[in-house]
Formats: C-alpha cells, sequence, structure tokens
C-alpha cells in the first residue's frame, strides 16, 4: 500500500508562492528547503512548493552534477515541459465560511469568486481563489 509523502505544486516564484500561502494559511512555512522546496505541515501531512528553476540552475552552472542528479533525471529536466497553473485543486473546510471569504476578500492575495452553491450528490457552500500560478483553491464550510 503507497502512503501520502506530501501534495505539492511546481511554481514559478517560490518566494511569492510562499508569501500567498503563509496569507492564505495564516501560518509560517514549516520547511524550507534552499528555494527548491517549501513545505506547510498539518497534523500529520502537508502541502508543499516546488520551484524546478532551482534544479535547472544549479544544472547550468555544471558543478558536481553526478552528486546531485542522476543523468536520467538531468534527460528528464531537458526534455519536460511544464504547465504552470491549475493542474491541482487544494480543498480547505472552516467552520464560517462567510468570515473566512471575508479575510480571504480583505488579504487580496489573488482572484477570487463569490461564495457559490452546489447541490449534487450533497448541499454545500464554497468560494475559489487562485494562487499566483494560477492554482484552484476551493474553500468550503458553514454558510449563513
Amino acid at each position: 500500500m503507497l502512503n501520502l509523502g506530501s501534495t505539492y505544486l511546481i511554481v514559478k516564484d517560490i518566494q511569492k508562492s510562499i508569501a500567498f500561502y503563509e496569507a492564505l494559511l495564516g501560518m509560517k512555512v514549516s520547511v524550507l528547503r534552499f528555494d527548491r522546496w517549501a513545505q506547510f505541515n498539518f497534523n500529520g501531512s502537508c502541502i508543499a512548493l516546488l520551484n524546478p528553476k532551482h534544479d535547472e540552475a544549479l544544472i547550468e552552472l555544471g558543478n558536481d552534477l553526478e552528486v546531485h542528479y542522476s543523468s536520467e533525471y538531468r534527460e528528464h529536466l531537458k526534455n519536460r515541459q511544464i504547465q504552470y497553473g491549475n493542474n491541482m485543486v487544494l480543498n480547505f473546510y472552516i467552520d464560517d465560511l462567510n468570515k473566512e471569504y471575508e479575510r480571504i476578500k480583505e488579504l487580496n492575495i489573488g482572484r477570487l469568486t463569490k461564495i457559490m452553491y452546489l447541490n449534487i450528490s450533497s448541499p454545500y457552500h464554497h468560494f475559489l481563489l487562485e494562487d499566483p500560478d494560477g492554482n484552484t483553491i476551493e474553500i468550503t464550510g458553514n454558510y449563513k
């Protein structure tokens, strides 16, 4: 059986993304590994941010390549084409959706929808927020 290690987003500007997620989550980044990896820990799980430009820059320098990167990984990077944004949805739940909506709106950290209602398999209210790379964050909760 596989165990979940992390959920991570590939980002263009890691510092901008860290600032966005620190504001959204109301917490400081838990783990920062150079400008390559930033992680936010939650009770045994995490979401993380990966900056692929870090590896590309080190490979470009050419120092100690075999120590840090296998030839297979370097070949993979050469052929990889990253499409930033909206590759996954992070879903968060909050007890007071109205209060959280006002908090996020006041932060003004990304494009925000209005609070919406759906009733497919069960009724729920939610709103969507975009991070700096265009990834969708869905926030659901109790609506009054």
